[in-house]
């Protein structure tokens, strides 16, 4: 233990040591020149808003009905096509996990209805009927994410195109998303 002390003891002076210059005064010249070249980067900056740069607008990625066929026939499967062919990908991935989810539950709930099923077969109406319920209802969430994340896609992808791929304007709705990153 004393001597693990000992050499975190010695680090910081090791960190000195590199830092030492070899002929032992500091080369006036470098630091010229470092100061001229801050003083042209500061000149060329922009010093009132008015004066800085236009960022140039986003030409659309293609076209609007492409864009929309597929987000709707392929898009019932794989969520999020749309905004991926317009050049919004990050809103194209929160759609996609959304709709991931949406499965996952509904394969889930019914999972659950199935082994209600399984047990009503066996004269065990009481579990069985809670498993259909709780399977029901996870199920009917399933659904729901997945037609969210497909209507969604649907009515936002022409919007998307006509931007060229921007994301969506904040609302209640696109910040719900947030959750899917």
């Amino acid at each position: 233990m004393a001597t693990r002390a000992w050499r975190i003891g010695w680090l910081p002076l090791g960190f000195l040591v590199g830092c030492s210059l070899p002929s032992g005064s500091i080369d006036v010249s470098l630091v010229n020149g470092a100061r001229e070249v801050l003083t042209q980067a500061h000149e060329r900056l922009p010093l009132r808003e008015d004066e800085l740069p236009v960022p140039e607008a986003k030409k659309p990625a293609g076209s609007v009905i492409v864009g929309e066929l597929l987000a709707i026939f392929p898009g019932i499967l794989v969520h999020g096509l749309g905004h991926y062919y317009a050049g919004d990908h990050a809103t194209a991935g929160k759609l996609f996990r959304i709709g991931e989810f949406g499965y996952v539950l509904t394969a889930v709930g019914g999972g659950l209805g199935f082994a209600g099923y399984a047990l009503d077969r066996n004269d065990q109406k009481g579990f069985a009927y809670s498993l259909y319920g709780t399977g029901g209802t996870i199920a009917l969430a399933g659904v729901f994410y997945v037609f969210t994340a497909w209507i969604y896609d649907m009515l936002d992808t022409p919007r998307a195109v006509r931007t060229g791929g921007a994301p969506p304007p904040r609302s209640d709705f696109v910040e719900g998303l947030d959750l899917f990153k």
